[in-house]
């Protein structure tokens, strides 16, 4: 068999590759990065959503401990807060202008936790200005901050219900708009499903190039460097040609895999690590009242649209995305292999990987940019089947539901038949451009060969 005698060129290569510093330093960099953003993409969201998660919370029970409330209303006819006391254990206060202005003085330094909220008609609309006590009453800016939420919202409901709006429709006015917007025949995107849409495919594409065409040429430097330092002629002596390639492309491919994997299994780990401190768990400690506030029924919907988003999520997605990326490895590792076989010196190396360069630009390019518009276009379309780009762009195109399994399928047989056109070509020319010393050889003399 020709291939004979690949599994020690495999293993030999794989060994090597793994015990070199710039594996073991951009492993453990890599994985530390990708670990601090997958925490991060939990932990920041609950961080910037933190005065949601307070208008929200301030609906529960005992509202943050505060024991007394005093309310100075100016301007205009005042409201009834009284419902605040029916509902929470806090004392209300109606007070002057004169008492609120005296009781925030006699509050600076007191252990009673007390609130003093003066509420006034201003040109463009209502303004509430509160005060907290300080002291030893434990209560914080974002405690008041959470007051003048509650009052912002009984205003307005009040306010609504003297106009003489209908209750079953005042919590529908006052409650935030949630706005989608889509082509003609086409199912509405958010604003949340819209940039994930858009982001999830432009790292994807650029993460598995990385990897793909970046291990794909160094398998085109070692080749070039057991030709031009003539390694391979005593290597030859007891392996295949075929053999040889083949092992060195299939150890290059399990490096990355590992590596690839190392990466994702830092990342869950970043991900779980999160979990405690992580937006998902914030909501799931939302109590039902605070969930059915305008605020929380905010945060719930931004979930929704994540979860939405990733509604595809499953095994199939990580098998789609291991078996392109093994493939389109074969395709591009096998370009390069010819490439650094058809060279006698290093410094013809560069040269000779430049095509199979233009060409990994041109795939990452139909994968990268239809995904900036977020639309579906020619372009994006041709990506999904077109061998040079579909490795790139097909695994997040699936995860975000943009195409189906028959379709995914299609691709990936698409991607297979020009990998095994690409070996039956590397078969009929490896053994004879392995030896070839001189001038390096170009595309045309390598198919002549293959004649």
């Amino acid at each position: 068999m020709k291939v004979k005698g690949w599994k020690q060129v495999f293993a030999f290569t794989f060994m090597q590759q793994i015990k070199t510093k710039s594996f073991i330093v951009g492993t453990i960099i890599i994985s530390l990065l990708v670990a601090v953003i997958a925490f991060t993409a939990d932990f920041l969201p609950a961080v910037l959503m933190a005065d949601k998660f307070n208008e929200a919370n301030s609906s529960e029970a005992n509202f943050l401990g505060i024991e007394e409330l005093y309310i100075n209303q100016t301007g205009y006819e005042a409201i009834d807060f009284s419902d605040i006391s029916n509902a929470y254990p806090i004392k209300i206060h109606d007070v002057s202008t004169e008492e609120a202005d005296a009781k925030i003085k006699e509050i600076e330094n007191t252990a009673v936790k007390t609130v003093v909220s003066k509420i006034s008609r201003g040109e463009t609309g209502f303004v509430i200005q509160s005060s907290y006590s300080g002291g030893e009453s434990g209560v914080s800016e974002s405690t008041c901050g959470a007051v003048n939420v509650m009052l912002s919202s009984m205003l307005r409901s009040k306010y609504l219900q003297r106009l003489g709006v209908p209750a079953e429709e005042i919590t529908t006015v006052i409650s935030d708009i949630r706005t989608s917007s889509a082509r003609a025949g086409e199912a509405p995107v958010s604003m949340v499903q819209g940039l994930i849409n858009s982001v999830v495919p432009m790292i994807s594409s650029i993460v598995l190039f990385i990897f793909i065409f970046s291990y794909s040429q160094m398998v085109a430097q070692s080749v070039a460097i057991e030709k031009s330092s003539r390694i391979v002629e005593y290597l030859l002596t007891s392996i295949k040609p075929l053999a040889l390639i083949v092992g060195k492309v299939l150890a290059m491919c399990a490096v990355s895999l590992m590596q690839f994997f190392i990466i994702v299994i830092s990342g869950s780990i970043g991900f779980v690590i999160s979990i405690p401190f992580g937006i998902f768990t914030k909501v799931g400690q939302l109590s039902s009242q605070a969930a059915a506030t305008s605020a929380g029924m905010e945060i719930t919907g931004i979930l929704d649209d994540i979860r939405s988003a990733f509604a595809n999520v499953d095994i199939t997605v990580f098998i789609i995305m291991i078996v392109t990326f093994i493939l389109g490895f074969l395709l591009f590792a096998g370009l390069a292999g010819l490439a650094g076989s058809s060279i006698s010196k290093m410094e013809d190396l560069a040269p000779a990987l430049q095509p199979i360069s233009i060409i990994g630009v041109i795939g990452f390019y139909f994968a990268y940019f239809p995904q900036i518009s977020g639309e579906e276009n020619t372009m994006s379309i041709l990506s999904r089947y077109l061998p040079i780009s579909s490795p790139f762009i097909l695994p997040s195109d699936y995860m975000l539901s943009r195409i189906d399994m028959t379709e995914a399928i299609i691709s990936i047989v698409i991607l297979a038949v020009f990998d095994v056109l690409l070996v039956m070509l590397v078969a009929k020319v490896y053994e004879n451009i392995i030896l070839h010393t001189g001038n390096r050889l170009k595309l045309g003399d390598m198919l002549k060969m293959s004649k």
